[in-house]
C-alpha cells in the first residue's frame, strides 16, 4: 500500500510563492541547471537518482512519514523550488516555508517541475516476508550530489532513531558566499585554470558510437587498494586515478590525455555536510608511460589532481559549455564514513565482466566510475565510435590487471 498525503502547490491562487527569499544558487546548483537547460525534453528525467533506505524491523510507515517530513524540514534543499530570471545565470532558489511532500509512487523517468515543486519524491514499501519496511527516494541532482545523498540517508535513520542532530547548513548560506567579492579571486582563478588547460589539452576528434555499458567486478578488496595506496603515498582516489590514465595509454597508443574530475567540492568544513548540489567537472592534463614504474606516475598524478581540484568551483556561466565528448571522465564513489579498512576481505576473488543495458544518455561519452566498498567495481559508460563491446571489456580487464598488479607490488 502506498501512502499519500496532500499537498498544497508552492504557489497561492495568487502566483506568489508561500517561501521565503529569492536567492542565488551555488555554483554546482547553476552548473546542474545549466546542464538541464540544453537538454533534451525526453532526457530531463535523466538528473534523478534513484534510492532505497532500509528500516529497522517494526517500525511503521506513520513513523517512516515523519522521519521524511522531519528531513525536509531539517535541509532546505528538500523544500526549494527554482524561479528563472530575465538571463539563463539569474535563476534563484526559493526556500519553502514548511514541507511539501508527496507519499506516492513515481517513475524514475518521471521528470520534475523545479520551478513548481521541490525536486524529490519519497514512497514507502512495507515489510515483507523476512524483509524490513523500505523507503523509495527519487531525487533531482540539483537538490542533492552523490556525497548529499549518504548525507540525508544518514540523517534520515539518525531522525528515525529520535537522534539530536546539530543544525544543517543551508545551500543559500553558501550560494551566497560563493557570490561575494571575497570569492570573486577564487572563481578568477579557477576560470584562468581551466582556460590554461583545455588550449593545451589535445584535441582528438570523436564520434558519437552506441552506447555500451559494463561493469568489472575486480574482486579487489577495498583492504588492499586502500593499502597500496597508503604505501605509494597518494589518496585512495589517485591511485585508481593513476590506474585508470595508465589503461587509457595502454589501449589508445596516447601517453597525453585530458580528463575530467568529478569535484565534490566539500572541503570546506562548512559544506562538507550540506545537503545540496556542489559537484562540477574540472579538467586536468596527464602524461603518462603505460610501462614506466608505478610510484613517480603516481606521485605525478597525485600533483595533478590536487591542482585540479583547488579550482573545482567556477562560474559555470563564465566557461563555454563543458564539452563532453573532449577527453575522459572519472568519479570515484568513496568508502562509506564509517567503514572500517579491515572489514573487508584481504584476498582478492576472481574478476568477472557483466555488460549492462542502456540507461541515460546524457552527461559525457567516455566516463569512468569507480566504487571502493567493499571491494572495487569499475563501471565504464561509452558512446563514441569505436568502442563496441570487446573494446569495453578490454578497457576493464586492463585496469583491473593494472591495478592488481599495483597491489601485488606494493605489498
Amino acid at each position: 500500500m502506498v501512502a499519500e498525503q496532500a499537498a498544497t502547490h508552492p504557489l497561492d491562487a495568487g502566483g506568489a510563492m508561500h517561501g521565503r527569499g529569492h536567492y542565488p544558487l551555488t555554483m554546482g546548483q547553476l552548473s546542474m541547471w545549466r546542464a538541464v537547460s540544453v537538454r533534451p525534453t525526453e532526457q530531463l528525467w535523466e538528473s534523478n537518482q534513484d534510492l532505497l533506505w532500509s528500516a529497522p524491523a517494526g517500525t511503521s510507515e506513520e513513523e517512516l512519514r515523519q522521519a521524511l517530513t522531519a528531513l525536509a524540514a531539517r535541509h532546505e534543499s528538500l523544500r526549494t523550488v527554482y524561479r528563472p530570471g530575465d538571463e539563463p545565470s539569474a535563476v534563484r532558489q526559493v526556500v519553502l516555508r514548511d514541507p511539501l511532500l508527496r507519499f506516492r509512487a513515481a517513475s524514475v523517468r518521471e521528470p520534475f517541475d523545479l520551478s513548481a515543486e521541490p525536486a524529490w519524491r519519497a514512497w514507502m514499501r512495507p515489510a515483507g516476508d523476512g524483509e524490513p519496511p523500505q523507503v523509495h527516494v527519487v531525487i533531482h541532482h540539483i537538490a542533492a550530489d552523490g556525497a548529499a545523498t549518504r548525507i540525508l540517508e544518514s540523517d534520515f535513520h539518525a531522525l528515525l532513531r529520535g537522534d539530536s542532530l546539530a543544525t544543517a547548513h543551508t545551500p543559500r548560506e553558501a550560494a551566497e558566499r560563493q557570490h561575494t567579492d571575497a570569492f570573486r579571486a577564487r572563481l578568477s582563478a579557477a576560470l584562468e585554470y581551466r582556460q590554461r588547460i583545455l588550449a593545451a589539452a589535445p584535441r582528438i576528434a570523436v564520434s558519437r558510437g552506441p552506447l555500451v555499458r559494463a561493469r568489472a567486478q575486480t574482486g579487489i578488496p577495498y583492504r588492499a587498494v586502500h593499502q597500496a595506496a597508503r604505501r605509494l603515498g597518494v589518496t585512495l582516489p589517485t591511485l585508481l586515478l593513476t590506474v585508470y590514465v595508465q589503461t587509457l595509454a595502454a589501449t589508445t597508443g596516447r601517453t597525453d590525455h585530458l580528463l575530467w574530475q568529478l569535484s565534490a567540492n566539500r572541503m570546506d568544513p562548512a559544506v562538507r555536510g550540506l545537503v545540496s548540489s556542489l559537484t562540477q567537472w574540472v579538467p586536468m592534463l596527464v602524461e603518462c608511460d603505460p610501462d614506466g614504474p608505478l610510484r613517480p606516475m603516481a606521485r605525478d598524478v597525485n600533483v595533478a589532481a590536487a591542482r585540479a581540484l583547488q579550482h573545482g568551483v567556477y562560474d559555470p556561466y563564465a566557461v563555454a559549455l563543458t564539452d563532453l565528448d573532449h577527453g575522459s571522465y572519472f568519479t570515484i564513489i568513496p568508502a562509506p564514513a564509517d567503514a572500517a579498512v579491515d572489514s573487508t576481505p584481504a584476498e582478492t576473488a576472481p574478476a568477472r565482466v557483466e555488460f549492462l543495458p542502456p540507461h541515460a544518455r546524457s552527461g559525457p561519452s567516455f566516463y569512468l566510475m569507480a566504487h571502493v566498498h567493499p571491494e572495487v567495481r569499475l563501471t565504464v559508460r561509452v558512446m563514441r565510435g569505436g568502442y563496441r563491446r570487446v573494446e569495453v571489456r578490454r578497457l576493464l580487464t586492463t585496469m583491473t590487471d593494472l591495478l592488481l598488479r599495483a597491489v601485488k607490488d606494493t605489498a
